[in-house]
């Protein structure tokens, strides 16, 4: 994914969308030409998605987070179990219609960039692809852990500084609650 200025050139992008329902999969497949994306290679299954990402290299993986057999966050994990796969350390992103916080941090934890909210937004699922091309995250392989590095800073914040992750603390008190985007964007960032 090539940056100019601005805006992001995804011209020459090459993306896999691995989605259970049909109607879903081509909705993603045309929001994501509609960004004039280069190349996309989509999937019914996780076991159809492992044949392709065990080939060929992809710049980008949307995954459905729930797929009967085989779910999301599993393919996920298996993309990044293994480094000899072309596609070890490519951005993924998880896409699911139920974003309370612990389903985002098990998101989160097997691997996964970024979680997007369905349906699917146009705007918001380019401004994380957006988000992900720039991230300047390191890749961290570690004990049980595979993926985006996931620390947060803990450096003290300057009094006139207002704490950016507020609202994403706030719900701590209340875990069950379904997370807006912004929340879920906020556990990543």
């Amino acid at each position: 994914m090539a940056a100019f200025g601005i805006r992001l050139d995804l011209r020459k992008t090459k993306a896999l969308v691995v989605d259970d329902n049909p109607q879903s999969l081509e909705l993603l497949s045309q929001i994501l030409s509609g960004f004039r994306l280069g190349q996309l290679k989509s999937c019914l299954s996780a076991g159809e998605a492992r044949s392709l990402v065990a080939r060929e290299r992809f710049d980008l993986i949307l995954i459905d987070f729930a797929m009967p057999g085989e779910d999301g966050l599993h393919l996920a994990r298996h993309i990044r179990s293994d480094p000899s796969l072309p596609n070890h350390t490519a951005p993924i992103i998880i896409l699911h219609g139920y974003t309370p916080e612990h389903l985002v941090i098990q998101a989160r934890d097997a691997g996964a960039n970024m979680i997007v909210r369905k349906p699917v937004a146009p705007a918001i699922l380019l401004s994380r692809i957006e988000w992900i091309a720039r991230d300047a995250r390191q890749f961290v392989e570690s004990g049980g852990y595979c993926g985006p590095d996931r620390r947060i800073r803990t450096l003290p914040l300057s009094p006139e500084t207002p704490e950016r992750r507020s609202s994403a603390l706030a719900l701590v008190g209340n875990p069950e609650r379904a997370m807006s985007q912004d929340d879920v964007t906020a556990l990543f960032g």
